[in-house]
């Protein structure tokens, strides 16, 4: 019943968002609080999200035969499932913001090479045919023994044979798939970061920054689904135990690293640098503080979670510290307006007329108060719903539970 309860909610979510996707694409990207100078905003911050939530699924998966870390092997499946929905996710997530979604052809048809965008759909693409791949590989003697997905049931002796070549692909796969993990983030990172007039994205701390954020929330996804679907069994305790410490791990570096690249700008005290860093701590605290606490939270929780609780909550709580931390991505970088005539800093149109003949409101600006519109928040909670529905029917439809499997 709740199962049901919950799916019917996600429905009525998703139908919500594809209702406001359709009223965005009659109206045009004026209905997002998104403006000429600030052209990127919760949908990208999504996309970076998702990127990082892909993280754990193959890095989990991979583990088992590059680290020696078998206590994973019960849940893999489950983790290269998540890794596969998730980068999905990422890429849906960008068609909203293109306005105009056809133009996507252009990306294939016209390809800019010099451009990182098309490095980043060809690695998100390459690391989703893995994740797909990897599942299949993973549960081929599960698929064979229990007749799924359209395949006919196998012999015991076929079985010892499939689940052998299972083995076999997976360690193959396994040092493929975690560089993958990696560049995943890194090349995301790179389309920010070699942004020479964002000041708060450029530099080389980024792509650390980025894949530490990865490897604290794609654990933390991996637990929410495992005990989803295998719920807090004693066989596993120590595999939730590893992944939590993992997160928390991650969570401490991803904090230093922040405060690291907090303490250079401030230092310094003046230059665009500076300035993205006053914006965070001027018109953004209160997001800055959030972020910081749920993802320290998560950290002292998940050191030494013991318990399906503390799991869960820990879990929970870095996912949102760190959905928090790629939101505050995209103020400090359209916020500094890093264009200028011999020292003068000129304003930017924002794309409309604002205001009407008794109350006129400038057309230019040199700062731009974001935050998302109705219509952005219900875009992107219905593709959460969506990709919530795929992944609750695959966990429910593959057979990830193993049956007489051998750990």
């Amino acid at each position: 019943m709740k199962f049901k309860a919950l799916v019917a909610v996600l429905v009525a979510l998703a139908a919500l968002g594809m209702a406001a996707w359709l009223y965005q694409l009659q109206e045009g990207l004026i209905v997002t609080n998104m403006r000429n100078p600030f052209s990127w905003g919760l949908y990208i911050a999504m996309w970076a999200f998702f990127v990082g939530t892909a993280a754990g699924g193959l890095v989990v998966s991979s583990a088992i035969y590059i680290f020696g870390a078998r206590e994973f092997k019960p849940i893999a499946p489950v983790a290269s499932t998540t890794a596969f929905i998730f980068t999905v996710g990422a890429m849906v997530m960008v068609l909203p913001d293109l306005g105009r979604v056809d133009r996507i052809l252009n990306m294939f048809l016209y390809p800019n090479f010099s451009s990182l965008l098309p490095w980043d759909l060809i690695v998100l693409s390459t690391y989703a045919f893995l994740s797909a791949i990897y599942t299949y590989v993973l549960l081929m003697p599960r698929i064979a023994e229990r007749g799924v997905l359209g395949f006919l049931k196998k012999d015991a002796t076929d079985l010892e044979s499939l689940r052998q070549k299972s083995e076999k692909y997976a360690k193959v796969l396994a040092p493929i798939a975690l560089p993958f993990a990696i560049l995943i983030h890194t090349v995301t990172a790179w389309v920010l970061a070699t942004q020479l007039s964002r000041p708060w994205w450029y530099g080389g701390l980024l792509a650390p920054t980025f894949i530490a954020a990865a490897i604290a929330t794609g654990p933390a996804v991996v637990i929410l689904a495992s005990l989803f679907v295998y719920g807090y069994e004693d066989r596993l305790k120590n595999a939730y135990r590893l992944l939590g410490k993992i997160s928390a791990a991650s969570s401490a570096a991803l904090l230093f690293m922040y405060y690291n690249d907090f303490l250079v700008r401030y230092w310094w005290g003046e230059g665009l640098e500076y300035e993205a860093l006053a914006i965070v701590f001027r018109d953004y605290l209160h997001i800055h503080f959030l972020e910081v606490l749920f993802i320290l939270f998560s950290a002292i929780v998940l050191a030494k979670a013991t318990t399906r609780a503390r799991l869960i909550i820990g879990s929970v709580s870095v996912n949102v510290g760190v959905l928090l931390h790629r939101f505050l991505l995209m103020p400090p970088a359209y916020n500094v307006f890093a264009f200028s005539i011999e020292g003068w800093q000129y304003p930017i149109a924002v794309g409309e007329v604002r205001g009407d003949l008794f109350s006129p409101q400038p057309v230019f600006v040199d700062y731009w108060s974001y935050s998302p519109s109705a219509v952005e928040i219900a875009v992107t909670v219905g593709i959460v719903a969506v990709l919530s529905l795929v992944l609750l029917t695959l966990l429910k439809a593959l057979p990830l539970k193993d049956v007489g499997e051998k750990a």
